[in-house]
């Protein structure tokens, strides 16, 4: 009877260990699954970094890096202000770039 009982706690302290493992089997499983989704994610990152970066272009022979150039929008004139109330201040204008 003494035997039966050891044998039992024996048999549960087992069954208790293979649960255990079994869980840990799962967590570790699903960290893979979020370790292989952030490297996916980071290889979507550098070649989004990769196309950016391509804008940017080194002198040959040189170590100065050189922008491309942006192509400027024409300068909007403004109208000049005709009411009374502004003829009678003398406001500074300021240019938009």
């Amino acid at each position: 009877s003494v035997a039966s009982e050891e044998q039992s706690s024996g048999i549960e302290q087992v069954n208790k260990a293979v649960s255990q493992m079994d869980e840990m089997t799962q967590q570790n499983a699903a960290l893979v699954e979020e370790a292989s989704a952030a490297g996916e994610s980071m290889s979507e990152q550098a070649r989004a970094m990769k196309q950016l970066l391509s804008f940017f272009r080194l002198v040959e022979g040189g170590h100065q890096p050189q922008l491309a150039q942006p192509q400027m929008a024409p300068r909007a004139s403004l109208p000049p202000k005709s009411s009374a109330s502004s003829a009678s201040r003398s406001a500074p204008v300021v240019e938009e770039f």
